[in-house]
């Protein structure tokens, strides 16, 4: 299981399973698209590899099996269409993990996305909490989410800790490259607009909703630059027919608002759209920049406790107009 970049994650996996001290309960944070879930599954193949080394072999029965999704000893969960984890699923995750492996030494359950289950959340996790606090001895639980923060503090005590960490552009490059799939000028141009998130770029090359975000993330940030209010409720609204893209474009005009901060400092820059970025931190200075970055992040908010997006538009606009 390729997994690039976090070499502190590949080492310390490594040593634990060299050692015989694999831990029965992990945690993965980090941003989406950095790969979570590349992650988990890059640790369960290490220990369930038939090597044996802490590192996966991408070679035998069961690293191709961990690959293919078909291992019977690595189950990975799906929240329903609401993003939240069923208890009744959760429960007989719990049940079931009395019962010894099908084949390997470990049984492996991976619950990714877990900060999307908003409303089970707590429940999932103090219906999981016996198992994490005594384990049998051949289970490994792996959770995945953008930050700690969900998570409970019995939890968090009782599990090893993990962040991915976005890779340089030419790792990003380099592996999206091997993929054969887009061309080097196609490559460049996602890593330019999003860094080294891997998943993120690969999103931004199929068109999909991170390449429409970053697309009226540019577009709002011209239209501040032109000062034109019509423009830039515009811009706003095109991204209003889904709260999820309407929050991923704020989250990528936030990155430009920190730029224009940042560039007044010549620090280095992030965003979808640095060249406006610049042009902003020269117009607005540092404070300025500053107010337009904490705005964009006070709206974020606003949509996570489920205001009206019409309403978080056009007050915003009218905020972002006359910071």
């Amino acid at each position: 299981m390729l997994l690039a970049g976090n070499e502190h994650i590949k080492s310390l996996t490594r040593s634990m399973i060299q050692k015989g001290r694999e831990p029965h309960s992990l945690m993965i944070t980090g941003e989406h698209g950095l790969g979570r879930k590349t992650a988990a599954k890059y640790i369960a193949s290490a220990m369930l590899c038939e090597r044996g080394d802490g590192v996966p072999c991408e070679r035998c029965r069961t690293c191709r099996m961990i690959k293919d999704g078909i291992h019977p000893d690595f189950m990975t969960l799906k929240p329903n269409d609401n993003g939240n984890y069923p208890v009744e699923e959760i429960r007989e995750v719990v049940a079931d993990a009395v019962v010894a492996p099908n084949e390997g030494r470990l049984k492996i359950y991976l619950i990714p996305d877990f900060d999307r289950s908003k409303i089970t959340g707590e429940q999932v996790q103090n219906i999981l909490l016996k198992l994490i606090e005594e384990p049998p001895d051949h289970v490994v639980m792996i959770l995945t989410a953008d930050s700690r923060e969900v998570f409970l503090p019995t939890i968090l005590s009782r599990t090893v800790c993990l962040s991915v960490a976005p890779c340089t552009g030419e790792e990003c490059a380099q592996y999206i490259g091997s993929l054969e799939k887009y061309d080097y000028g196609e490559i460049a141009s996602a890593s330019q607009s999003l860094g080294g998130n891997i998943g993120s770029c690969i999103e931004y090359l199929e068109k999909g909703a991170i390449y429409t975000a970053t697309e009226n993330a540019r577009a709002i940030a011209d239209s501040l630059l032109r000062g034109d209010e019509y423009e830039l409720l515009k811009a706003l609204t095109d991204c209003d027919s889904k709260k999820g893209q309407l929050r991923l474009t704020l989250t990528q005009l936030s990155l430009v608002a920190r730029d224009s901060a940042v560039s007044t400092v010549g620090g280095e820059l992030i965003s979808c759209a640095k060249n406006a970025a610049k042009e902003l931190g020269a117009r607005y200075g540092k404070t300025r920049s500053d107010k337009l970055y904490r705005l964009i992040n006070e709206y974020i908010s606003r949509l996570d406790r489920n205001c009206s997006k019409t309403l978080v538009i056009n007050s915003l606009c009218a905020c972002m107009a006359n910071v």
